[in-house]
């Protein structure tokens, strides 16, 4: 049987080349971007660098499955970066990404970018980076350019010419710095989710082909079929009964999720109303709130959510609009009664407010 250190050499003797991980949320690529191209180019295109949400990168191929490609990945690599922002995001993702390639090549090496306050309990005794701070940055810089076994597998310096300190590796150091300082923000302190929050993608062709339906009901069907999740708060996977989403998981399996949980709902009103609110922003147009009502996936819960659009962005880079949903929470009662605002008294009738009737 071949050892994990050997199959490492092997690996990356066929291609000519090491492999460096960059782990990611997905809320996270500008930062991931920024030490995708300072690799690429201080190693003059000598190291291969994954990154799943980069098209410059190396990233998981159309028709192939998404786990099996992460983790031959995850297995090749002998570097993996871990961009960490800030501990109130879910890191569940990333952590496994980290867990695969140290369980399945325990030789690999974990470096934390730190870009907050906040360090990863589990890699506290990794090697770990503060980005907000020059000398960590220089350190990294110059063990990058100038170590011999930062890739063990190459066998040498990416610059064997540099000094350890010298103006070039000084240079370098100072660029990457500044790249990531525009993108942190410094001393960021505490925040915390207090409504489910998601954000879904779909790409200028799935948007114009919407474009094309003449039927709303059609509308909102190809809505639900195509819309991708890109980020989602601890919040929001709670109120649909997941643990963990992949990155660009379908929204139609966090609703078949939440149906699971929820057989004894309707879904309809709710799902179509968050559809259509999309529907219509994709002609550029202000949507329309209905307020329907969807309970959580948690039986202890008693609230009821309202999808709400809040906002729209187009990427012209990556040909794709984005569209950010909170689910405004309503306090019920132990009849379902609805709770609105500081009154203590009954506000109105369940889906009083979708219905338009006044209160009791």
């Amino acid at each position: 049987m071949v050892s994990d250190e050997t199959g490492h050499a092997l690996l990356e003797a066929q291609a000519g080349q090491p492999l460096l991980f960059i782990s990611h949320r997905h809320a996270d690529k500008p930062i991931a971007d920024v030490l995708r191209k300072f690799i690429t180019d201080r190693s003059g295109g000598r190291i291969r660098v994954f990154q799943s949400s980069s098209a410059e990168a190396q990233n998981p191929r159309a028709g192939h499955g998404l786990g099996q490609q992460l983790k031959q990945h995850l297995w090749e690599a002998t570097v993996v970066i871990l961009v960490y922002t800030s501990r109130q995001e879910d890191w569940s993702y990333c952590m496994w990404e980290c867990g695969v390639a140290t369980l399945e090549s325990p030789e690999t090496r974990i470096i934390v970018l730190r870009c907050g306050p906040d360090v990863p309990q589990v890699y506290s005794d990794a090697v770990v980076v503060d980005a907000r701070e020059i000398t960590d940055i220089q350190k990294l810089t110059s063990d990058f350019l100038t170590s011999a076994d930062f890739f063990p597998a190459y066998g040498e310096a990416l610059a064997p010419g540099f000094s350890a300190s010298g103006e070039e590796v000084q240079d370098a150091a100072g660029r990457l710095h500044a790249a990531l300082t525009d993108l942190i923000v410094r001393d960021s302190g505490e925040d915390w989710a207090t409504v489910p929050f998601l954000r879904l993608q779909l790409s200028y062709d799935q948007v114009d082909h919407i474009k094309t339906l003449k039927k709303r009901e059609e509308g909102t069907d190809e809505v639900l079929r195509v819309a991708l999740v890109s980020e989602i708060n601890g919040e929001g996977k709670r109120l649909f009964g997941l643990g963990l989403v992949e990155p660009l998981q379908p929204f139609s399996q966090l609703v078949d999720a939440w149906r699971e949980r929820r057989p004894d709902q309707t879904m309809g009103a709710w799902t179509d109303e968050l559809a259509e609110q999309i529907r219509q922003a994709s002609f550029w147009r202000n949507p329309q709130f209905s307020w329907q009502l969807m309970r959580s996936s948690e039986d202890s819960d008693h609230a009821k959510y309202a999808p709400i659009l809040s906002r729209v962005r187009s990427v012209p880079s990556q040909r794709f609009h984005e569209f950010d949903v909170y689910f405004n929470k309503f306090e019920t009662d132990e009849e379902g009664a609805l709770r609105i605002g500081f009154v203590d008294e009954r506000q109105a009738p369940p889906l009083a407010l979708s219905a338009g009737l006044p209160p009791d």
